[in-house]
């Protein structure tokens, strides 16, 4: 592992020397949700539970004639069926506000009333005394539709005299805009090589072990309480008051185990609004957990877009400018809060990745389609626009017979802070030296030759790179950019040092895989000088703990690691106060480790945590005069503008069987930079998680509709994932390179595997194929497209 030093006055540089930040602790959390003790939401069932079944439509984009519930009604079982007529007077519409100029709002129906305009919508809701009544009931259920026309393409949305899918949003547009630095057209006219590409990719989604489910109880104590797996639990506070109309002090949400988040548990949805709203009319705890079917059909999905590129380069392979149109297909509605411009906005930002790109324009449109809403997913618009990017770089590379490791090292940005194209300012990173370490890690040059003679021997083996920078860790400005109803640029950290000398850590961020259990304790205990064993790290109840954003973006370890720095900087120098006083030392010349408050040099001049937290909790008659009683401290941290930014450079390996187009992923290669790095472990856990789903998105994974709008893949024998047997063995490097803006000098790193991962399968496939004169330029890539091109290519 290579350290970079951070200058003496950055905020890194004051904590304590670490002993428990870079260990590779144990995951706290595992040892109980292995053996089954974990608390999710479906194992909680309050006294008098009834379940919910929603009625959804099946249609794409229809009027609605009629419900009938009389036959559901006579179900045993059943206690009621509720229409948005039910719900009329008591919620308002989810709508994702969005100030940006030109941007169009709409609403999303907690039940559709008039119109339902994608598959899955929610219209009614059935409450039945079991989960078996309540499905036999909704089935019973009848809807009388009027079809339209649905829109499922982009072409189709955005085609002349293609009727509105909103009134609000003519032209089927959410948003349209297009931004330019540097002179685009001046570059081309220079370039000695231009490369032109549309690439494709399709529908996917997190496909999380845990479905969405909630329980909402409007009985206890005239408050609303809701169990739900979310990944931030204070915006569904806030969403749920909003729509109900109700003050945040007057509900709790608990988030308990999560069984995975991925994005999508980050935003509120109508039937989690129409379960809080059922339970207020019948005063009773309903509870809804979503199937498999529901999941696939409902919970946000991620990444369709179409980019059409054109890059100019000099003979010698240096970038000279880049054009994109880029097209996201963003659904039926826009996602609360996120609005929809994410994906398409994320793509066009980030599509420099990288290298240098002195001239840059990008036009940009978020459609608006009937199918399910489009929204956070790991690697929001990074994905696609890492595709598109290392495409660009891969078929300059064959233009000017350049080694696609070269090219790429010629146009990696070298000095930092860079202030890219679209206006991003990258704080440090060695480029080079990561792709030095891949090209060492797999043997590049041997490798390369090894599969030329493979290919000419037959065999279709190739390998793949492919290179991005992780925007991380948002900072308030950049946030605020994106003009949402609200900004979500900081985070909490409340810190308290029990009578017994436990330390009680309650932050604003949720765990749903992560370990922040675990690295959150690890930050906490190296600014205390004890045992991280000794910290215990509390989130997911409003009630509980402080408000905080949640986990999304990859935003915990900065923003509440920093907030927690801060909080146990303001606990230990409090403790060093009253150690010194129970020493008659003065504070400076005191230490904390293991535990222990100490005179430096000094073998009796001691004095534990448990003791100084019990004169501070316990006895505050022998407190210094002006020394409030109690141990503890809660801060609120922002990340500094525009954010932090990792690195990760991919290497991938693959065959391909010519006969059956099938491609097996053979050998990966990280190497990722994320700062100071807390715990590698739970790093490389993150990366091998992010790099199997984005193998399943590069290979396996499409939600895809048919022509009339309905999902073709509702189940888990349709929409196939990466098991073991298709995950590779994983290798993985770390470089430093400590943001010098953020306390702790970390960079969020969470999405890194799944934005690089489909590229670099890509590039792998290009370079197997390339002897055939194939192309890949979309995802997924299916064993029958492949097989076709590949029969074509040899019968020519």
């Amino acid at each position: 592992m290579t350290h970079k030093a951070l200058e003496p006055g950055d905020p890194a540089a004051t904590a304590p020397s670490p002993r428990w930040v870079g260990a590779r602790v144990l995951r706290r959390e595992d040892s109980r949700l292995l053996t089954g003790a974990g608390t999710y939401v479906d194992d909680v069932h309050p006294p008098g539970l009834l379940h919910v079944a929603f009625v959804r439509s099946t249609e794409a984009h229809a009027k609605l004639s009629g419900v009938d519930s009389s036959a559901a009604l006579a179900i045993p079982g059943v206690v009621t069926v509720i229409t948005a007529q039910d719900l009329a007077a008591r919620v308002r519409p989810l709508r994702a506000r969005n100030a940006t100029p030109g941007y169009r709002e709409c609403d999303m129906p907690v039940l559709a009333s008039e119109t339902v305009r994608m598959v899955g919508e929610p219209i009614a809701l059935v409450v039945a005394r079991s989960r078996y009544s309540a499905e036999d009931g909704a089935e019973a259920v009848r809807v009388g539709y009027r079809s339209l026309p649905a829109l499922v393409t982009i072409d189709q949305a955005l085609a002349d005299g293609a009727a509105a899918i909103h009134a609000e949003a003519p032209g089927n547009l959410f948003n349209r805009f297009e931004l330019t630095e540097g002179d685009v057209e001046e570059s081309f006219r220079r370039a000695d090589a231009v490369v032109e590409l549309e690439l494709r990719q399709q529908r996917y989604g997190a496909a999380a072990l845990e479905g969405r489910a909630v329980i909402a109880d409007a009985r206890r104590d005239g408050r609303l309480t809701v169990w739900i797996s979310s990944q931030t639990p204070h915006l569904v506070r806030t969403g749920l008051a909003t729509c109900l109309d109700l003050p945040e002090t007057a509900i709790r949400v608990i988030s308990p185990d999560v069984g995975g988040g991925f994005g999508p548990k980050c935003v509120v949805y109508p039937e989690e609004v129409a379960l809080a709203a059922a339970s207020r009319l019948v005063r009773a705890p309903l509870k809804w957990t979503s199937d498999r079917a529901e999941d696939l059909l409902t919970t946000v999905h991620g990444r369709e877009q179409v980019h059409r590129v054109r890059a100019a380069a000099t003979a010698g392979g240096r970038l000279l400018g880049v054009a994109v149109d880029i097209f996201a297909s963003n659904g039926a509605y826009a996602p609360w809060p996120f609005a929809a411009g994410l994906d398409s906005g994320q793509a066009a930002e980030n599509i420099c990745g990288p290298y240098n790109v002195p001239a840059y324009r990008r036009s940009v449109h978020a459609v608006v389609t009937n199918k399910a809403p489009m929204g956070p997913y790991r690697g929001v618009g990074r994905v696609m626009a890492c595709l598109t990017m290392e495409r660009v770089m891969d078929e300059l590379a064959v233009q000017l017979d350049l080694d696609r490791i070269e090219i790429r090292r010629r146009n990696v940005v070298r000095e930092f802070p860079h202030r890219n194209a679209a206006g991003l300012v990258l704080e440090s990173g060695d480029y080079v030296r990561s792709l030095e370490l891949l090209e060492e890690a797999t043997d590049w040059a041997r490798r390369t030759a090894a599969n030329e003679r493979a290919r000419a021997a037959g065999r279709l083996r190739g390998i793949g790179i492919a290179c991005a920078v992780e925007h991380s860790a948002y900072g308030p400005q950049s946030l605020g950019s994106r003009n949402m109803e609200m900004t979500l640029g900081y985070d909490t950290a409340s810190l308290r040092v029990e009578p017994d000398g436990q330390v009680r850590l309650a932050v604003g961020l949720h765990n749903q895989g992560q370990g922040h259990q675990t690295t959150m304790a690890q930050i906490a205990a190296d600014q205390l000088g004890l045992d991280c064993d000794r910290v215990d790290v509390v989130y997911g109840d409003t009630d509980v703990v402080p408000y905080g954003a949640g986990t999304w973006a990859s935003r915990s370890t900065v923003y509440c690691g920093g907030a927690t720095v801060l909080a146990a900087r303001d606990v230990r120098e409090k403790t060093l106060l009253l150690a010194a006083d129970m020493l008659e030392a003065s504070p400076g010349d005191l230490d904390l480790a293991d535990g222990v408050a100490f005179v430096r040099g000094s073998s009796r001049g001691r004095v534990s945590l448990a003791d100084v937290a019990r004169r501070a909790n316990h006895e505050p008659h022998l407190l210094p005069a002006g020394v409030e009683p109690g141990l503890e401290s809660t801060r609120r941290y922002q990340a500094p503008d525009p954010g932090s930014f990792s690195s990760a450079m991919h290497a991938a390996e693959v065959e391909i069987d010519g006969e059956t187009g099938e491609v097996r992923v053979l050998r990966y290669v990280v190497v990722e930079d994320c700062g100071t790095v807390v715990n590698p472990m739970i790093v490389e856990g993150q990366v091998h998680g992010g790099v199997a789903q984005g193998i399943g998105g590069a290979v396996y994974e499409h939600l895809a509709y048919d022509d009339s709008g309905q999902l073709l893949t509702t189940s888990l024998i349709d929409y196939l994932l990466p098991g073991a047997t298709e995950t590779p063995p994983i290798e993985v490097l770390h470089l430093e390179s400590p943001s010098p803006n953020t306390i702790g000098g970390w960079k969020g790193m969470g999405e890194g595997g799944s934005i690089n991962a489909p590229a670099a399968v890509v590039s792998a496939v290009n370079d197997a194929l390339r002897r055939l004169g194939i192309a890949v330029d979309h995802t997924p890539l299916t064993p029958d497209w492949i097989a076709r091109e590949v029969k074509r290519a040899r019968s020519t």
